[in-house]
């Protein structure tokens, strides 16, 4: 006997064959937040657009708490199936085997600069797709300035120091120091000596901070922003460097920020917020130091559970068109 089958069962069968085919492409970044999108509610619909078959389950997670997150879900064969890293996070998560290794046979691995290609390499492997090099530098209220008498940005240390006193003078909050992140733009600035040793040996682990002369100058060099009235390490230490510290620049409560270049679309934004993003000061140039961070990227766990997936995402962040969206609105520029 043969059986017939009715057209609206034929349609069910075909929707449930299509649902069970869906790909839920798991990623996790610390992009993409409300305060800070990056181009991702763009581009997560025009690559789900270009393959219909995956939906991109998005999950936001501040930088700070990645590496509470994505651990144990990596050693517990768990893992998202893309998740953003930095060059920290490759060398200890990739350094431990947890990450998928791309190759050196990529067309994004070619076109890369030549220096965060070194940097980036882990023992001859390329364990993540670079994103972004960002600007880094001081945002600076140049109302609140005013108010205390300066009329330019500091770009030396000794001009960052008068300006602290004449705003604490003021009763102005003159900078944020936040947590590690401050430190380490203040820091490097002051250590890094454009003239000398290059940075990038310092970033590929060829050279070593500790017993670095310059380096260690920069570090006594925070004791005299105290001393200046910079800030209170008691008060800053634990203030959030991502979320808290942009926060006060943007309401106009503190007149220095050390901070990326992805804040300049935000700021700008702000109506009445009179502001300048200047070099770092230092104490190797009269003109301050501009510093470029290689930004965060794209990697595949190991044990990724769709891992075909996965590379169409990284390959779609490879492509000039949707890079830049994502580049101009991190004010970044191409690796």
């Amino acid at each position: 006997m043969i059986r017939t089958i009715s057209t609206v069962t034929l349609l069910t069968l075909c929707l449930a064959a299509t649902a069970q085919a869906q790909v839920v492409l798991d990623v996790i970044a610390w992009k993409g937040s409300e305060a800070e999108p990056a181009g991702f509610p763009e581009l997560i619909k025009k690559f789900e657009a270009a393959n219909p078959d995956i939906d991109v389950d998005f999950t936001y997670v501040a930088r700070k708490d990645v590496d509470k997150v994505v651990p144990p879900r990596l050693q517990g064969g768990n893992p998202p199936d893309v998740t953003m890293v930095d060059s920290s996070l490759v060398h200890l998560w990739g350094g431990a085997g947890l990450l998928s290794d791309f190759g050196t046979k990529t067309d994004w691995y070619d076109k890369m600069n030549p220096a965060v290609r070194d940097v980036m390499t882990l023992d001859g492997k390329m364990m993540v797709m670079p994103l972004e090099v960002v600007g880094m530098g001081n945002f600076v209220n140049m109302d609140l300035l005013a108010k205390a008498g300066i009329d330019k940005t500091p770009v030396t240390l000794d001009e960052l120091k008068s300006a602290c006193k004449a705003l604490k003078a003021k009763d102005i909050s003159p900078m944020i120091f936040a947590g590690s992140f401050s430190a380490m733009l203040y820091v490097g600035a002051n250590g890094l000596n454009p003239k000398g040793i290059s940075a990038a040996e310092y970033g590929s682990g060829k050279r070593k901070f500790v017993g670095d002369k310059n380096f260690n100058s920069s570090l006594d060099g925070v004791r005299d922003l105290v001393e200046a009235g910079c800030f209170d390490p008691k008060l800053q230490a634990g203030l959030d460097p991502w979320a808290t510290a942009p926060q006060e620049f943007r309401a106009g409560n503190v007149a220095i920020l050390p901070q990326g270049a992805w804040n300049i679309g935000g700021f700008s934004a702000v109506e009445g917020l009179n502001y300048q993003f200047a070099p770092m000061p230092s104490a190797f140039t009269e003109n301050g130091l501009a510093l470029d961070l290689i930004g965060p990227g794209w990697a595949v766990p190991k044990d990724a559970k769709n891992t075909e997936a996965a590379m169409k995402w990284v390959n779609f962040f490879s492509k000039e068109e949707n890079l830049k969206v994502f580049l101009k609105a991190d004010g970044a520029y191409s690796p």
